[in-house]
């Protein structure tokens, strides 16, 4: 079978500045190519499937609704499948078999990566959790429990005077009944990750500048507060940290399930311990997305200084020796280019961190990328 490195879907593309090379999936089959969110895995487990986000904005325009596409490996191929639309919900990869699943209203569903497979609804959640609400978004960030059971919910609605209102639970992938761990009004919560390897365990954000201009309290991000939660079921929710902090955000778990991730705005990529609320500073810096290999030695981050026009710099860090090096650093996509409205580079590791994968604008287009971690590691010697 192809890799990427010898598969004609994709084309190298070398850093300038350092020689850092990048293959840049060329084969296309819409307008965007996104890389999917840095806590979402994209690779199949055999290397095979590499599933992406596509966009049809009109020429020069944005776009907020993808559809799924997959680049077969084997076969050569690039596909996009247009029943497959996730307005806010993040798609989640089974790398076992390849199947994407997404969220779509109150439904999940799935479908396999080959050409001849159907979409299959996978579970609903009752309309009489949410009556007389507005959905907005069903699951920020579906992923298997530990025991893949289930998928995560972090529902989030309003009711009619506009308070918003949060359900925190999982919903089975067998079609059991859906099981309801907390519902909240009056705060905005998202972001929401199962543990990978308790069950019974997740974590969700609080969005506190949403809550703020709703409630019209001025909020620039130098207030103080708890972001970070966490929730066993059957318990309350409890913050994270000992201590709430100003300008954080973007956490995830690390793979052995003993800490979770966060980046400490303008601070860099700190390490919590669940023990203990220890934090350890692991990566000094002004960073916005960060991801770690499986055994915590390395760390991928991108930087942007505006979110709103970012610029698509990608950072690859050594934390034993400290040694880091760039990956790409490109100046933002014009805006007579068509692009989407989230173009982040959010870099993850994959493929049992052989690869990072992330989105570029190398092309001047919006591109996903893949560069190798031995490489990496080569060069951070």
């Amino acid at each position: 079978m192809h890799t990427p490195e010898t598969s004609s879907l994709f084309t190298g593309w070398k850093n300038p500045s350092n020689g850092v090379e990048s293959l840049i999936l060329t084969e296309r089959v819409a307008p965007v190519q996104q890389s999917f969110y840095y806590t979402h895995p994209s690779f199949s487990r055999d290397g095979r499937f590499l599933w992406f986000g596509c966009g049809f904005p009109p020429s020069g325009g944005r776009h907020a609704q993808q559809l799924l596409g997959v680049a077969d490996l084997e076969r050569g191929e690039t596909r996009v499948y247009h029943e497959t639309q996730y307005p806010l919900t993040r798609p989640w990869i089974d790398l076992d078999t390849g199947e994407a699943y997404w969220g779509n209203q109150l439904d999940f569903w799935k479908r396999g990566p080959l050409p001849f497979d159907s979409p299959v609804r996978v579970n609903s959640l009752p309309a009489e959790f949410v009556q007389d609400l507005r959905v907005t978004c069903l699951s920020t960030h579906p992923t298997f429990s530990a025991d893949r059971h289930s998928l995560n919910i972090d529902l989030r609605a309003l009711k009619a005077d506009g308070t918003p209102v949060s359900i925190i639970g999982d919903l089975p992938v067998d079609g059991g009944a859906f099981r309801l761990w907390q519902r909240t009004e009056g705060y905005s919560y998202d972001h929401g990750l199962l543990s990978p390897v308790d069950p019974d365990l997740q974590l969700f954000s609080h969005e506190f500048w949403q809550d703020g201009e709703r409630l019209g309290i001025p909020f620039d991000g130098a207030k103080p507060y708890h972001r970070i939660w966490l929730i066993r079921r059957g318990e309350k929710a409890a913050p994270l940290l000992r201590e709430p902090v100003s300008h954080s955000g973007h956490e995830w778990w690390d793979a052995s399930g003993s800490f979770v991730w966060y980046l400490h705005y303008g601070v860099g990529v700190k390490k919590v311990s669940l023990a203990t609320r220890e934090e350890t500073l692991v990566w000094p810096g002004n960073l916005s997305h960060a991801h770690a290999s499986r055994d915590s030695r390395y760390l991928v981050a991108d930087h942007m200084t505006d979110p709103a026009n970012p610029e698509c710099r990608v950072l690859f860090r050594d934390t034993v020796s400290g040694h880091e090096i760039e990956i790409v650093n490109r100046a933002p996509l014009g805006p007579r280019f068509t692009q989407c409205t989230h173009l982040h580079p959010h870099p993850q590791f994959c493929l049992d961190d052989r690869y990072i994968c992330y989105t570029t604008t190398v092309y001047d287009r919006v591109d996903v990328a893949l560069v190798r971690v031995a490489d990496l590691i080569e060069k951070t010697r």
